[in-house]
């Protein structure tokens, strides 16, 4: 990846990488090897870990090219974690230095053993495990590269672009959508750590932003509360959480372009893309990305890809790799004979109540056709001897009756799939990715 970015360095130094959209500071890609020539990283060497918890900032590219420079393997931390989490963190994977928000490079306490990274480790997702204690997805830079490459040909994504930069940097999406694309053919970034729908639309037409990646959150906010209209954006992108039908079609309706959706995971990037634009309306994610192959077996979706992941790391010496190349999903999937994917559910979500199975988003396409019905969310709360029940958190106009509810569901499910908890809510309540805090609707 470094040769790569040095190439572009010496072919246009004075070209933008980074355009701070606050004040619109431009870094151009020698400011920005300069920055990385900075880091010093004293103390660590080759094959070490090195956290990097950062907002969206030139500075955090920089440490992470410096990183790739010195062959350390990089540890993107969420912006908003706490200080106890990241001393969790570090602690968990003997991570031998921290880039800060507050004191910029800081050794931590040397650990006697040095993390098992795999050869050619370069970046480590961390994600949620079924402990408790994150899980770290191990990237090397064939990896990123690829993932960038499918990302940027599937897309048409090309150096005259330029990205809106509002989604966090340190997470997969926002990673792989904004950060590889600059390092690996110069397609510059305009940095925002900000969500608000009409910053959105006034960032977008002051740099002359050609691509957005965002999240359907943003897309439903900026659907009802955004004035004005996108003068240069071609392709919105939409990943990061279910997409609602409904927000699609607002959204085309107030701006006259599609949303695009993008369908992938941290163990194996992108997986499918909406090239026609508005799939969801048509019930799908689109179909498999150049430089992917999918197949299923029971349902489940299987990726083979040169951008899939090594495997997972559970601790400084717990490593269990993947099959080279190729990683089985959690998800559920339909692939349609026009190539389309169409999610069905999670092997993982299935509710089990009284020894009968449940299909949630089966669950959730019902109340979804109930007038008023803007959202809706069903899982499995814990219910003693029989296991789960059906739970639903909605989102709806206030003449949607718990009861009503029911009715129409009792004339279109089995007894068993009938949600018994009926929870009618304001919003959802969702992380920065606009994923749904599952925890937070339980404790509703």
């Amino acid at each position: 990846m470094i040769q790569r970015f040095l190439s572009l360095v010496e072919a246009a130094p004075g070209a933008p990488a980074l355009i701070d959209g606050a004040t619109g500071a431009v870094t151009t890609r020698a400011e920005l090897w300069a920055r990385a020539e900075g880091f010093a990283f004293e103390g660590l060497e080759a094959g070490d870990g090195v956290a990097i918890q950062l907002p969206n900032s030139v500075e955090l590219v920089a440490a992470f090219l410096a990183a790739c420079r010195r062959e350390l393997v990089v540890f993107p931390i969420d912006r908003d974690a706490s200080e106890s989490e990241v001393a969790s963190i570090l602690t968990q994977f003997s991570i031998r230095g921290l880039v800060g928000r507050r004191s910029g490079f800081s050794p931590t306490r040397r650990a006697e053993a040095r993390p098992t990274f795999p050869h050619a480790a370069r970046l480590v997702k961390l994600t949620s495990g079924s402990t408790g204690m994150p899980k770290g997805i191990v990237a090397t830079e064939a990896n990123l590269i690829a993932d960038a490459e499918n990302i940027c040909s599937t897309m048409g994504i090309g150096p005259e672009d330029v990205n809106l930069g509002a989604i966090p940097f340190s997470h997969s999406y926002g990673f792989s959508n904004l950060i590889t694309p600059l390092l690996i053919q110069g397609t510059p970034v305009v940095v925002s750590n900000d969500y608000l729908p009409q910053s959105l639309v006034d960032l977008a037409n002051r740099y002359r932003c050609t691509v957005a990646p965002l999240i359907p959150m943003v897309f439903e906010h900026l659907a009802t509360a955004a004035h004005g209209s996108f003068e240069t954006i071609r392709t919105f992108l939409s990943a990061g959480a279910p997409l609602a039908a409904s927000t699609s079609r607002r959204f085309r309706e107030r701006f006259g372009i599609d949303i695009h959706s993008f369908y992938g995971c941290s163990e194996c990037g992108g997986i499918t893309y909406d090239r026609r634009g508005g799939a969801v309306e048509r019930g799908t994610v689109g179909a498999a990305m150049d430089g992917v192959t999918l197949t299923t077996e029971a349902r489940r979706l299987t990726v083979r890809s040169g951008s899939v992941a090594t495997g997972y790391l559970f601790d400084a010496s717990t490593f269990e790799p993947f099959e080279r190349g190729t990683f089985v999903t959690d998800d559920l999937v339909e692939l349609r004979e026009d190539g389309e994917v169409a999610l069905t559910g999670r092997a993982s979500d299935l509710i089990n109540t009284a020894g009968k199975k449940v299909n949630p988003r089966e669950v959730e396409a019902v109340l979804l056709q109930i007038d008023g019905v803007r959202e809706a969310r069903v899982y499995g709360e814990a219910a003693g001897a029989r296991g789960e029940v059906v739970a639903a958190a909605i989102v709806a106009m206030p003449n949607v009756t718990r009861e009503q509810v029911r009715e129409f569901c009792r004339t279109r499910l089995s007894l068993h799939k009938v949600p018994r908890i009926i929870k009618l809510i304001d919003e959802m309540p969702v992380d920065e990715r606009g994923k749904v805090k599952r925890a937070a609707l339980a404790a509703i």
